[in-house]
């Protein structure tokens, strides 16, 4: 399957760390590269997915610039031969829910799956958001105009990767997240998803290559 690598980011990449793990990612090369630079995150994600397929991409892997891979991230999204699918990654504030959705409201807005023990592995899910997505082009092709959209959800909010999920389901197509494809998410230092050896899901801030701070994953409240 031929990827595009799609890196939506603003006027200038903001973090070095998240270029030199793209960088050491198989399957990324000079070659397969697609990045929009601007403060509008929709137009960046369409403009990137009208170069992949004008170019005869198969795929389109979206990521933001604030993430970080492992180098096997793009091989694992690729060989579990879904549609669409994301890796695993937290949103930056407390308590660090995942960014994966499985309740959705009559407006579209949608919240949280909390991640439970011994999950693992590939799970249905209505949304996730598209710091490391996997669309295949056949998803793109059958929805309508522009791809991405603003203010669909509410009329002063972002909620792209919502919306984009949700005309997604109504096209026929399953949203699925991965996971096993654990992402970290950049802020002071960088917010990983942890699964123990004890079958419990945690949540660790690392600087630099140290864990400076742990917390259990989060949880419903009773």
């Amino acid at each position: 399957m031929k990827i595009a690598v799609g890196i939506s980011s603003g006027e200038l990449g903001r973090y070095a760390v998240f270029y030199d793990s793209l960088m050491h990612v198989r399957g990324v090369t000079h070659d397969n590269v697609i990045q929009a630079r601007s403060a509008n995150i929709a137009e960046n994600r369409n403009g990137i997915a009208e170069r992949a397929l004008t170019m005869g991409f198969d795929a389109v892997w979206y990521v933001d610039d604030d993430h970080v891979f492992a180098p096997q991230t793009l091989e694992r999204l690729a060989a579990a031969e879904k549609d669409v699918v994301s890796g695993l990654y937290l949103k930056r504030e407390i308590p660090f829910v995942p960014h994966v959705y499985d309740r959705e409201d009559e407006r579209g807005w949608c919240y949280p799956r909390l991640l439970q023990p011994l999950q693992r592995g590939l799970v249905s899910v209505k949304a996730v958001a598209a710091g490391c997505l996997l669309v295949k082009a056949k998803v793109l092709k059958a929805l309508e105009k522009p791809y991405w959209r603003l203010g669909q959800i509410t009329k002063d909010g972002w909620g792209d990767d919502l919306n984009f999920c949700r005309r997604v389901r109504e096209a026929g197509f399953e949203v699925w997240c991965d996971l096993d494809t654990l992402v970290g998410h950049q802020m002071a230092g960088t917010i990983w998803p942890v699964y123990r050896k004890d079958g419990t899901w945690g949540t660790v801030l690392v600087q630099g290559r140290e864990a400076i701070a742990e917390w259990p994953a989060a949880q419903e409240k009773p």
